[in-house]
């Protein structure tokens, strides 16, 4: 229940950006060439599936020695990631391999699933879940999912604190209430067609784009599907079956075990999936849809026949895509590549020897790609040794999150803005291993030390939300001093103008 007495509110100084940038020190700034760096201290284990918590730090769970660990990147006091420290966080209930995962709007963590779980990691596929409460560093149960077995399988974040969920096994997705852990009624596709292997990806407007992968192999068609939340339904996109124009590619084969690659939504507003591998011999194809006409185009091939088989991308803030891919089905070399929409070309990208060596050694389903809030790409691989990708060129100032207003009150901080759920969902991955980042992740600097609050209630969890007005609240962290700072939010690796703003000796911090 909300405090029914409302102190008086406080709104805070905003400086000009131009002034405002000045007085930022020590950040990440775009450099003229891309840039990898590896991180300067190692993880205490070997890292896996990694997740943006809305206080600036990031939990990688243990690939490891325990598959229930989970551990803590905390960048420095300049904000860095590169020179960031490691801590160990409370393990889960039971080792869990291959699972779904979102960060919720209150900054808890939520699983589910698991390809495989157990102490022997027995590929079982697990129906039970988790939440991790942010607060008190604790694990819970959740209600599991209804089918009793859920792996392999795409998950997405929607409005009103519910969860789309597929199923592994039949046609039917579900919605799960993170509020009162509860699951709705089955709500079938539109084709027979189960989710497992699929890529999820957000539109503008909440609605969900999957690539129908076994009624696409099994005709030999170009078969995909829209999920509206407005109507809880699935309705077909297809240009094989006339509810779409234009022409789709085959994006998976069984010769690559009916997987595929990420799906993501592109700055322009058209969504780009890539394929797993098709034909003979084994190419990937690549797909493009443009919401606004209802048509599909065929992209180009990831070059000298890599295949993207559970393999993960991202959008960077150049609005390039940053995505992976293996030079054999779920065998190594891994190498990565850069899709320019522009351009419509993918190039290979030049990686330095150290970081090859370890591609040498790796399929493309062990590596994850995070969105930093500095606009960077963390990058694991199955090795103790994460590396930083810091891409050239800068954002389009129209896509950058825009601060408008902060008001505090109740020892929360309430700021309003557009654009502060990102125009893409950042990294994606496909079937599990989820990092959504379209959430606020907002810092504040003095001139000497950078803070990053704690966000959370944001407004929307949509994607490219243009000039509508969203609200997050947000907290400061223990040992954030009083006084003038400038701000700067980001979300999906798209950082705002920096504003300034003065923090009150009376703010409280977050509990």
């Amino acid at each position: 229940m909300k405090n029914p007495r409302r102190p008086t509110m406080r709104k805070t100084s905003i400086l000009h950006a131009s002034l405002a940038a000045a007085l930022l020190l020590g950040w990440a700034a775009p450099s003229t060439a891309a840039t990898w760096t590896a991180l300067s201290n190692s993880p205490p284990d070997f890292p896996g599936t990694m997740l943006q918590l809305t206080d600036g730090t990031v939990i990688v769970q243990n690939n490891g020695s325990n598959f229930a660990a989970w551990m803590r990147l905390t960048p420095n006091s300049a904000g860095s990631y590169v020179n960031g420290t490691w801590s160990s966080l409370a393990p889960m209930s039971i080792q869990r391999l291959y699972f779904a995962s979102h960060v919720l709007r209150n900054g808890d963590v939520w699983v589910l699933g698991g390809e495989y779980s157990g102490s022997a990691l027995a590929q079982n596929i697990t129906a039970t879940g988790e939440r991790y409460h942010y607060s008190s560093n604790t694990w819970s149960a959740i209600t599991p999912h209804p089918e009793g077995v859920f792996g392999d399988d795409p998950t997405m974040l929607l409005d009103g604190d519910k969860i789309l969920v597929g199923s592994i096994f039949t046609r039917n997705t579900y919605l799960y209430n993170t509020t009162a852990n509860s699951w709705s009624a089955p709500i079938s596709k539109f084709y027979n067609d189960r989710s497992d292997e699929e890529s999820w990806v957000k539109l503008a407007g909440g609605k969900v784009l999957t690539y129908d992968i076994f009624q696409s192999v099994a005709t030999g068609g170009g078969y995909a599907e829209l999920f509206n939340p407005a109507t809880n339904s699935w309705a077909s996109i297809s240009p094989s079956a006339g509810t779409a124009g234009g022409s789709l590619p085959l994006l998976s084969s069984s010769a690559v075990g009916y997987e595929q690659g990420a799906s993501v939504r592109l700055c322009d507003g058209r969504i780009f999936a890539i394929g797993a591998g098709a034909g003979s011999p084994l190419v990937a194809h690549t797909a493009l849809y443009t919401p606004s006409t209802n048509t599909w185009a065929a992209g180009p091939d990831i070059p000298n026949h890599y295949l993207a088989d559970d393999a993960p991308a991202t959008v960077l803030p150049n609005c390039h895509v940053l995505l992976a891919a293996e030079a054999t089905h779920f065998k190594q070399p891994t190498r990565l590549f850069d899709y320019d929409p522009g351009a419509n070309t993918i190039t290979a990208v030049a990686t330095p020897a150290d970081l090859t060596s370890q591609f040498d050694n790796v399929p493309v389903y062990i590596a994850r790609l995070l969105m930093l809030p500095t606009g960077q790409v963390l990058l694991v691989n199955g090795y103790n040794q994460l590396w930083v990708y810091t891409p050239d060129g800068v954002p389009d100032p129209q896509l950058r999150p825009v601060i408008n207003q902060v008001t505090y009150s109740g020892g929360l901080f309430h700021l309003t803005g557009r654009r502060i759920t990102g125009q893409s969902a950042g990294g994606s991955y496909g079937d599990d291993a989820e990092s959504d980042q379209n959430y606020p992740i907002i810092r504040l600097q003095n001139k000497t030390n950078v803070y990053y609050v704690k966000t959370s209630n944001w407004s929307s969890t949509a994607v490219a939300t243009g000039s509508s007005l969203l609200t997050t609240d947000f907290c400061l962290q223990p040992g954030t001093p009083a006084g003038n700072y400038t701000m700067v939010m980001s979300a999906a690796g798209i950082q705002s103008f920096p504003v300034a703003i003065s923090i009150p000796a009376t703010a409280a911090t977050c509990q």
